[in-house]
């Protein structure tokens, strides 16, 4: 992909995320390269991440607290971000083949490492406003999960061919309800929380 291509692409997630994500389903990429996208995508995260901890730590010791992983062990955090990226792209397809769809583990590969991607360009941009403008910092952190959220909604429907953002919603609540009941089983059953 050229650099004018790429950054077609950007605006046309951006501003038309359905057909967006039918130009990265035509590509027609092997899961593999889905794989190894995913995993290019969860170590330029975690490093962005964690250079922007070292910038600007949080000044609560409490929320330090729950980014030591990041900031004490990238790669271990690194690690967790990539299976939890995986294990989403699972969830997401088989929660909408539940409601009809159509869509593939591969296709939701390349659908989420392109969201990874934006992601990390949203990290890096916010991790030169929050030095020069911290307040405008937390506005675009809003704004850009909302826009984040319409987008994933946008790319579900089109990788599940549904006409709607409606079922594309329903697939993110069920996603959302099966990976809380699977992790706090899964918790529970290493005897995490249990006395």
């Amino acid at each position: 992909m050229t650099a004018e291509g790429f950054w077609s692409l950007v605006r046309q997630t951006l501003v038309a995320p359905r057909g967006a994500a039918a130009r990265l389903l035509s590509l027609g990429l092997p899961a593999r390269e889905g794989w190894l996208a995913l995993a290019a995508m969860a170590v330029l995260n975690t490093l962005v991440y964690s250079l922007s901890l070292r910038l600007s730590p949080p000044t609560d010791p409490a929320m330090m607290g729950m980014m030591a992983g990041a900031f004490n062990a990238p790669l271990t955090f690194a690690i967790f971000l990539f299976g939890a990226l995986a294990l989403t792209a699972l969830v997401f397809t088989h929660a909408g083949r539940a409601l009809g769809g159509v869509g593939t583990v591969g296709g939701m590969l390349v659908l989420l490492a392109w969201m990874q991607a934006l992601r990390l360009m949203v990290q890096l941009g916010l991790l030169v406003l929050a030095l020069i403008a911290p307040p405008l910092a937390g506005i675009v952190v809003i704004v850009a999960g909302l826009w984040g959220l319409y987008i994933l909604m946008a790319f579900m429907a089109e990788l599940h061919g549904f006409d709607s953002l409606w079922r594309a919603a329903g697939v993110i609540i069920i996603a959302f309800v099966a990976l809380v009941f699977g992790l706090s089983l899964l918790l529970r059953l290493v005897g995490f929380g249990t006395v």
